[in-house]
């Protein structure tokens, strides 16, 4: 049986605490627990790339792709999990998938999205082509770090240049920041909290100052043995509703009894026949 949002979102907090006091076994069980959603299968690959596992790593980053086609982070870090196994022709087919979903875009922000990490298509191509070098692809390897080097928009980026002048010797590829996860944003923890909008009960105003109960007046003054209306007009009368008469005689004598009683305050009036009723008593009623 699936949680509901509420116990998931619980869960999702749980495990981020567990995880950042580096109780990483407990954080992926809790993960694990509610492992439905294409962030959370990322966070629970984070973790064990985080700790050099990249095998499983690997394996929760394709799950995450398959909920999600375009989840670029997903084929990114699938893509670095590959490079440091070795496995670089696979890697850049990852990279290569990367650079597909981004569409053409330079960089993708997901902060927004609850991961402060922002994915730059620069560093998908540093990435690709020292996968290439590594393979001893040098010539291509060179052409797409120059391409990825007309790109770069932070100061970290001007570390391509080096790394060609070195022909990528003692350099590794792009990844995301250690230590960040999908978590939660503010306003989802915030809306998610018990709220009671009718507040407690209170009694704003009533109709007279002298008026010591909190129920309707015409009603009270009934039970005090007064009528509804008192001699002013002050209140209108109470309208208690009939089963509608199936004969017009009938509702004439129901149109009769309702003219005598607006004295007491309360006025019948038959459901089908309302309007005949009211138009018959009008003269006799009351303004508000």
């Amino acid at each position: 049986m699936s949680k509901s949002f509420k116990a998931q979102l619980d869960t999702w907090t749980d495990a981020l605490r567990a995880y950042d006091r580096q109780d990483l076994d407990t954080a992926i069980d809790l993960f694990s627990s509610i492992g439905d959603s294409s962030k959370i299968l990322t966070n629970i690959g984070l973790i064990f790339a985080s700790v050099g596992e990249h095998e499983a790593a690997i394996e929760y980053f394709k799950a995450a792709t398959q909920l999600d086609q375009y989840l670029a982070i997903a084929y990114f870090q699938c893509g670095v999990s590959n490079f440091l196994l070795g496995r670089f022709e696979i890697a850049i087919g990852d990279f290569d998938e990367t650079l597909r979903c981004m569409r053409g875009n330079q960089f993708i922000d997901y902060t927004q999205l609850g991961l402060k990490f922002k994915l730059f298509s620069v560093e998908v191509l540093f990435n690709k082509g020292l996968c290439q070098i590594r393979q001893g692809k040098l010539r291509d390897g060179i052409k797409v770090m120059q391409r990825a080097r007309g790109m770069k928009m932070t100061e970290e980026h001007d570390v391509i240049e080096d790394a060609m002048a070195y022909r990528g010797r003692g350099y590794c590829v792009f990844s995301i920041t250690a230590g960040v996860l999908y978590r939660p944003s503010d306003n989802v923890l915030k809306n998610s909290m018990k709220r009671n909008y009718m507040e407690d009960a209170v009694l704003v105003a009533v109709a007279d100052e002298k008026d010591a109960y909190t129920t309707f007046t015409g009603a009270t003054r009934l039970q005090q043995g007064l009528p509804a209306v008192d001699g002013k007009g002050k209140h209108r009368p109470l309208v208690r509703t009939t089963t509608a008469p199936s004969r017009p005689a009938d509702t004439e004598k129901v149109v009769e009894f309702v003219a005598e009683e607006w004295n007491r305050g309360i006025c019948f009036v038959p459901l089908v026949s309302r309007l005949h009723v009211t138009e018959s008593v009008a003269e006799g009623v009351p303004d508000a």
